[in-house]
């Protein structure tokens, strides 16, 4: 494939307008002349929203526009992306791993969070995502039953790293800590943070978030 930067440029634009038709017509045509899923996420959704995201930060748009470009792309991802993983997996009894993703109690923020979650998708591991502003509890009694691999935490809201570090502290207590790698992400976190919280690593991007959960497992 070419020409990814045009439509990328042409994806941002659709995105941001909220223009669903188009930013589904350009995914599905891409993956007819030949790219995969992940060809598709790396060089137009992930570049996309990283753009948004910093357009965001310097106040050139606002909190509407970044909701309308995460509803469109989540429409993209339903409708093309994961469809095609679907198929291109159909047949593969074996996955990487399984991985529970959330975005901890008190926030709200999950567009990070589904561009890891894809991006675990189209790389091929399970992802049983339980959403937002979901306490520690829930995380820990939802790994347990449904025997995930890896705990992924996501956090925008400094407030908010605490309940990070009560579902490792509830890992300990329950005696199942060394069962469960985690895995930390989010505009609040960094290395330094995950050490603190007891997590196992810390995931910079949602590309970074793969290869960690690889390394965890020893995939890599």
């Amino acid at each position: 494939m070419s020409n990814w930067e045009s439509k990328q440029t042409e994806f941002t634009e659709s995105i941001l307008a909220g223009n669903e038709q188009a930013a589904v017509a350009l995914a599905r045509t891409s993956l007819e002349e030949g790219a995969t899923p992940v060809e598709f996420f790396e060089n137009c959704i992930s570049p996309s929203l990283q753009d948004i995201g910093k357009r965001f930060e310097t106040l050139d748009i606002f909190l509407p526009e970044m909701v309308t470009a995460a509803d469109t792309v989540e429409k993209v991802n339903e409708d093309v992306i994961n469809p095609a993983v679907a198929e291109s997996q159909a047949g593969e009894s074996m996955s990487l791993g399984k991985v529970l993703l959330a975005t901890v109690q008190g926030d709200l923020h999950d567009i990070g969070k589904n561009m890891v979650g894809l991006m675990l998708k189209v790389n091929g591991f399970e992802v049983v995502d339980l959403g937002t502003n979901v306490p520690p509890a829930d995380i820990v009694a939802r790994a347990e039953q449904e025997q995930v691999d890896i705990i992924g935490m996501s956090a925008l809201l400094t407030t908010c790293l605490p309940y990070m570090k009560d579902v490792c502290d509830f890992l300990e207590g329950k005696n199942i800590r060394d069962k469960y790698p985690v895995i930390i992400g989010g505009a609040a976190t960094h290395p330094e943070i995950a050490e603190e919280m007891g997590a196992n690593t810390h995931g910079g991007s949602a590309a970074e978030g793969v290869e960690k959960c690889k390394m965890l497992l020893g995939k890599l």
